[in-house]
């Protein structure tokens, strides 16, 4: 496989790098919050982790993804002249 084929890697603009600090805080306080609930009632403590963590986890992935993707930086589009 020739590495001409390869599409460059894009880079993080600033916004993004932000987005991408914000979203790690957010799932380290998901974490702490979800291990709080949990220690509550330790009979339960995995069943109730689980379903506190992912049930917060998820929304806060799928907004990350959505952030990075609007924080892109638009290419411009060039247009072929033909003579």
């Amino acid at each position: 496989m020739s590495d001409e084929n390869k599409l460059p890697a894009r880079e993080l603009n600033t916004r993004q790098k932000i987005a991408v600090i914000t979203v790690d805080v957010l799932i380290l306080a998901e974490l702490c919050v979800a291990m709080y609930l949990a220690n509550a009632n330790p009979d339960v403590f995995t069943p109730t982790f689980m379903k506190s963590f992912f049930s917060m986890l998820v929304p806060t992935m799928i907004a990350g993804y959505v952030s990075m993707r609007l924080l892109r930086e638009k290419q411009p589009q060039v247009e072929s002249a033909q003579s």
